[in-house]
């Protein structure tokens, strides 16, 4: 359970915990049972005592404790220790955690320390490891700058099927050959990478490089916008009003630009309050059209293409110069308060 606190380690596709004792100490079970309601003092003195006796995973909670100041003191180079002892006994997160250390110079640990501990973590199969060190040969970080050797991991990262390795690799070879980049964005998708489904779905569209695909494109936009990406709901709930690709819907299109709309997507807010005026798919209301067009316009301005500029500089006119001015008043009001409340809460 403690893979996920190294900075590398999140949502590393292909982790498996490291197998340990069937049989557990009472005292590390009485530390996870304290660390997992927020008891971390308890969780420390009972991880120590369980610690001492050898049990790696109590090692590792130990050494995250104290590296993270859950129970009020940070202290690093007590942490290695502790991670240090599961790193011996073969415990990756240990590895982990003591690569991420050492590429902050932390704890006692060089980055050279780091690049050797991931390197371990690596061949026991940690593709956060190997995503970690192809970052650390990208950057030259403790080492001279070796792109070979940084894409290399990352292929070895993919051998597992990660995700992100994969998507990595699509960023790696989008300006330079956009048909590998599409390859690997398209095996992430298939991997569960919503963003590069977002990303490919953009290429089989915008992409001269790339043959058209508009029914490849609206599922890839399906799977990206299923997973809530603001932006892919926008241009999905588009596709699904143009029917290009799709069934064509003006109700399930304004579904899609209202989602995309609290989703903070600027073009979405445009598109359901041009449907909202409209009265296409949704019930008309001029209210809410001209409260979602100003969140529009809060957000960017002038976006820069000229053809979505000027639609939305004529929907706006229209608003203003056909629907009752107290209803475009009660419309500023609400603008106002979302922009309060936004300020108080920091969103």
């Amino acid at each position: 359970m403690f893979g996920a606190f190294a900075s590398f380690a999140v949502n590393s596709p292909a982790y498996a915990a490291t197998p340990t004792e069937t049989a557990k100490p009472i005292s590390y079970e009485t530390a996870l049972e304290a660390y997992e309601s927020g008891d971390f003092a308890t969780a420390l003195i009972h991880g120590k005592v369980a610690g001492s006796g050898g049990n790696a995973d109590a090692q590792v909670m130990v050494g995250h404790i104290m590296m993270h100041g859950d129970s009020g003191l940070v202290d690093k180079s007590d942490a290695a220790k502790w991670f240090l002892k599961a790193a011996k006994q073969g415990h990756t997160d240990g590895m982990v955690a003591l690569g991420e250390l050492g590429l902050a110079s932390e704890g006692g640990l060089t980055q050279s320390d780091a690049r050797n501990w991931l390197e371990q973590a690596a061949k026991k199969g940690r593709t956060d490891a190997m995503r970690a060190l192809a970052d650390i040969y990208f950057t030259g970080k403790g080492t001279a700058p070796d792109a070979v050797k940084g894409e290399n991991w990352l292929v070895k990262a993919t051998n597992y099927g990660d995700a992100f390795a994969e998507r990595r690799l699509g960023d790696l070879y989008f300006e330079k050959d956009p048909k590998t980049a599409l390859e690997w964005y398209e095996k992430a998708a298939a991997h569960g990478d919503d963003k590069a489904a977002y990303i490919a779905a953009i290429m089989y569209v915008e992409n001269f490089d790339i043959q058209p695909n508009s029914k490849r494109a609206a599922e890839l936009l399906a799977q990206a916008a299923d997973a809530g990406i603001a932006a892919a709901e926008a241009d999905y709930g588009l596709i699904v009003y143009q029917g290009n690709g799709v069934q064509k819907s003006a109700e399930e299109a304004a579904e899609w630009f209202r989602r995309a709309a609290e989703g903070g997507d600027s073009e979405g807010r445009f598109l359901y309050a041009y449907t909202l005026a409209k009265g296409d798919g949704v019930e008309q209301n001029f209210e809410d059209a001209y409260y979602w067009l100003l969140m529009a316009d809060t957000d960017t301005g002038a976006s820069g293409v000229a053809e979505y500029d000027k639609d939305r500089e004529e929907l706006k006119k229209r608003l203003e110069g056909n629907v009752d001015p107290a209803i475009l008043e009660r419309a500023r009001k609400r603008l106002t308060t979302t922009r309060l409340t936004s300020f108080n809460t920091g969103k």
